[in-house]
């Protein structure tokens, strides 16, 4: 991402929300929830560390509807969030999914929004449907070591020739994608000559190859033509320009099948409006879906004003036209029909789909028309043929017969990118836990497994004291307790400041969101960490207090490590055993293996159990980072750690069983053996 562009999108953003007000004027839905066009809108803790799938529009969440049905099915623990730019397809994903995904818009490109998009979700994982790629949104993806894919990726040659173009503006995007699963071989090969690495792009075919067109629509579909007992061509998707070419071409079918039905389906909501207009104009009597009226004998045309229902009107109609195609459009994706097995009549602006388009043609399994008199002529030369009709259909459906597949492929492929940090379905998430507000300005999470509620008092220590339930404390920049809660031992920690301004502001910290302040973030954390199977202590419950006038305050419950000492205390008291420095070698290389940066690595934050096993806590301000070279710096900060504990023990003649040379090379063995 080049500064030119980063000033460009700055530029553009106020331009964006005049546009949003202008369209709200014919849909009243771009006038809404405009916070999140900045991401400044609240989000619920369930949404955090999840998936994120874009798309961008309805076509590609109509695509990805098999797909994510089986992320859904398959990672119950793991929260969905569907991001999009139009308010219809948000729409369609409430009506599709329900409240089993969350649903956002994709703020504009800044860098501002896209940080706080990524703070306020802190994604595991983003799919993107298509080729919807933006450059501040890849960049915060690949600071944060979050996986892109890019997947049922298509990308014409006039949309290369448009990346080549402006690389200059837009700048190394490439590295940043993780993985794409393009649609075809042709598409594979533009990627690659855009400068993706070729081990990263895969061929796994159409998602919407994929379609099942269901019984409730088949069945539906079959009522309605009994119901009607006519004649139905269908002109879907149809655009400005169009819907009086087609309309045009119905008057002239009349006067063979006066008793035909037109069912004219603009292609968005704020066309609707101006379909309704140019069937009036054009003098045709006719019902509107919207209306919820049934469709008269005397109605000629209907207009389909709805949402979600293109595919019900394909499956019920004789013929269908594709619109997008009679103007420089680019045309729509023809495999809804095909799906249906509902002959394809498009016209010739098809750059957007050409491959699937080029595959129709050649299997004779379309009709390609270039005007009104030409669609006419087709409606009419079909619906005399019942027997073209019928073939036209099956060699457009036998043509992509074979294509099925490309939802497990690429489902698979999630898999395995997921799999570094999603363990068993018994794992403990984000999505589990409980939020609850006791007050106006202080916000608490907890696990319900543990606890069964959560209330400000668990977080004050003469509460535990007052049911003689703490059983210790342990010092350093402050104080945490030790709590014996029923089966669960605690450890309760308030966040205090270090350094300089620790001395003047002990424990409040700059305002930011709840979900990334210090005792969320590493709740967060630690939850991702044991799914992944790493020795870090369980997090119970945190708080995020609101404090007077500026800041906030913080605390968390863990759960403590059962009989477990921090290296520290026990060098104190003995040597540790070779294989014990080579345990705490491992554990830290197991944390850096998953990309996990530790701010605070020192010997007070390394534990071994009574089983030798190593541990790891502590995780304030650490974080999931990209490559760098900060490991070896987290490796040399805790050398410095054990090299300042042996100089404080030395200067006041206490014993500290630390020897560089012959420990230091043992923990090294081991962070090296993984």
């Amino acid at each position: 991402m080049t500064f030119a562009y980063r000033l460009l999108i700055r530029c553009i953003t106020p331009l964006v929300f005049i546009y949003l007000w202008v369209r709200s004027r014919k849909a009243p839905a771009y006038r809404q929830r405009w916070p999140e066009r900045l991401a400044l809108q609240d989000v619920p803790v369930q949404a955090r560390d999840g998936i994120i799938i874009h798309c961008v529009s309805v076509g590609e969440t109509v695509a990805a509807k098999g797909l994510i049905e089986q992320i859904l099915n398959d990672y119950p623990h793991l929260g969905v969030t569907l991001t999009s730019m139009t308010p219809t397809a948000a729409e369609l994903a409430v009506k599709l999914f329900g409240d089993r995904v969350f649903h956002a818009y994709l703020p504009i490109d800044t860098p501002g929004s896209m940080r706080r998009f990524f703070d306020k979700f802190a994604p595991r994982l983003v799919v993107i449907l298509e080729t919807e790629l933006w450059p501040c949104m890849l960049q915060q993806a690949q600071q944060r070591a979050v996986p892109v894919m890019v997947v049922n990726a298509r990308l014409s040659e006039r949309s290369a020739k448009s990346y080549r173009k402006y690389s200059w503006l837009v700048g190394p995007i490439w590295p940043a994608v993780t993985a794409i699963a393009a649609q075809t071989q042709a598409t594979r090969t533009r990627f690659i000559e855009l400068g993706m690495s070729s081990e990263r792009v895969v061929v796994r075919g159409n998602l919407k190859h994929d379609f099942q067109v269901s019984h409730e629509i088949k069945a539906e579909a079959e009522r309605l033509r009994e119901q009607l007992n006519r004649l139905i061509l269908l002109a879907a998707s149809t655009h400005d320009g169009e819907d009086e070419q087609v309309l045009s071409a119905f008057r002239k079918l009349q006067k063979h099948h006066p008793s035909a039905l037109l069912i004219l389906v603009p292609r968005h909501p704020e066309r609707f409006e101006a379909g309704a207009e140019a069937i009036a104009k054009a003098g045709f009597t006719y019902v509107r879906r919207s209306s919820g009226e049934e469709i008269a004998s005397q109605s000629q045309v209907f207009l389909g004003d709805s949402m979600g229902e293109l595919l019900l009107w394909y499956a019920l109609a004789d013929v269908a036209f594709v619109g997008g195609s009679l103007i420089e459009r680019g045309g729509h994706n023809p495999l809804e029909p095909v799906a249906t097995q509902t002959p394809v009549i498009s016209g010739r602006h098809i750059f957007n789909f050409q491959d699937i388009y080029d595959r129709l043609q050649q299997a004779n399994g379309v009709m390609m028309v270039s005007s009104a008199e030409e669609l006419a002529s087709s409606w009419h030369q079909l619906l005399e043929q019942p027997a073209l009709c019928k073939q036209l259909a099956n060699n457009a459906a036998n043509e992509f017969a074979n294509d099925q597949g490309a939802t497990n492929a690429v489902f698979s492929d999630i898999r395995a990118t997921l799999s570094v940090f999603t363990g068993a379905a018994t794992s403990r998430t984000v999505f589990m836990m409980q939020t609850v507000k006791p007050t106006r300005d202080t916000t608490l999470w907890f696990d319900p497994e543990v606890l069964s509620d959560c209330t400000n008092d668990y977080f004050d220590p003469e509460y535990w004291r007052a049911h003689n339930q703490i059983k210790g404390s342990a010092t350093g920049r402050s104080t945490a307790w030790f709590i014996d809660a029923a089966e669960h031992g605690l450890l309760l920690r308030h966040y205090y400041r270090g350094g300089l301004v620790g001395k003047v502001n002990t424990d409040r910290f700059k305002r930011e969101p709840v979900a990334s302040s210090r005792a969320m973030a590493e709740f967060s954390l630690l939850l991702k960490l044991r799914e992944a199977g790493l020795p870090v202590p369980r997090p119970v419950a945190a708080r995020y207090v609101k404090a007077p006038i500026w800041g906030y305050r913080a605390d968390i419950l863990v759960e403590v490590i059962p009989n477990a000492q921090d290296t520290f205390k026990l060098l104190q008291q003995r040597q540790l055993e070779s294989h014990e420095w080579e345990s705490l070698g491992q554990v830290i290389k197991q944390l850096h293996n998953h990309q996990v940066y530790h701010s605070d690595l020192n010997c007070h934050n390394l534990m071994l159990d009574n089983a030798g096993k190593a541990w790891i806590v502590d995780f304030d301000k650490c974080e999931i980072r990209a490559e760098g070279d900060w490991r070896e710096k987290n490796i040399q900060r805790l050398l410095r750690s054990f090299r300042k504990e042996l100089t404080k023990a030395t200067e006041a003649n206490q014993v500290f069983h630390w020897d560089e040379t012959r420990d230091w090379p043992k923990l090294i063995a081991g962070y090296s053996r993984i």
